[in-house]
């Protein structure tokens, strides 16, 4: 199968399962009883996934997407942008639906087992998909097709996931309801953040593919993951904080 057919496939595959592990896990204590308002919130999320994906897309490459057709400029997506649209539709959807309890809990495992999936499909996909690492000499280098041995920032990525999701299921982040949302959430902007520095333009691009641009210091993904971040400063705040008690 072609890397760009299998990358599809697999991308499917993740919005699958994910959503079948939403639906299928989802109770009362984290979800909205009616199935109105949980197919409201799934709707909302899918739909701000969908459009903060591309934007945050375009952000990134926006100097390098310049003469490049529409279908280019549509077709890019990003994890970072997906998340941070998510979340912004989910909001909308709650306040529009009525809802106003706290429903992330109920995605950390349906977004665990999606990314892993779409992550797979990324690092098997080559330099097309713009997710390779700089180049390097450690050992576990992957080629990505051009013949050089790059960083393997997708799987790299996996096991940051993994380790996350383990983080937040600690009894710590199990007292406030949708704490283990928040801490996967934050959890992945911080490593998002410093993976960046791993890719182009922090290294250089591949020949004939799309570069990202630095606005400033950072590129548009690092400064929506510094966004992210601030959103939930204040849940970074209290957790600091109750650490700080504990250890009183």
């Amino acid at each position: 199968m072609p890397r760009a057919e299998l990358h599809v496939g697999l991308e499917a595959l993740a919005f699958l399962v994910g959503g079948l592990i939403y639906w299928r896990a989802g109770n009362a204590a984290s979800q909205p009883a009616d199935t109105l308002t949980r197919w409201g919130v799934l709707a909302g999320a899918a739909l701000g996934a969908a459009l903060g994906s591309r934007l945050l897309y375009v952000a990134q490459y926006w100097t390098a997407l310049a003469g490049e057709p529409l279908a280019v400029w549509l077709g890019g997506k990003t994890i970072v942008g997906g998340l941070l649209g998510g979340l912004a539709g989910i909001e909308l959807a709650k306040r529009a639906l009525g809802w106003r309890l706290s429903t992330g809990d109920g995605f950390v495992l349906p977004l665990l087992v999606a990314m892993v999936i779409g992550r797979v499909g990324c690092q098997l996909a080559g330099l097309s998909d713009l997710t390779y690492g700089n180049v390097t000499t450690l050992p576990w280098g992957w080629d990505y097709g051009d013949g050089r041995a790059r960083h393997p920032t997708a799987f790299y990525e996996i096991l940051a996931l993994l380790i996350i999701t383990w983080v937040a299921y600690r009894p710590v982040f199990g007292a406030v309801r949708g704490d283990r949302f928040r801490a996967f959430f934050t959890g992945y902007l911080l490593v998002r953040f410093g993976l960046e520095y791993l890719k182009p333009p922090f290294g250089p691009a591949a020949a004939r593919e799309l570069s990202p641009v630095l606005w400033g210091s950072f590129t548009a993904i690092q400064w929506a993951c510094l966004a992210g971040l601030a959103y939930y400063s204040r849940d970074i705040w209290r957790w600091a904080r109750q650490r700080d008690a504990s250890r009183a």
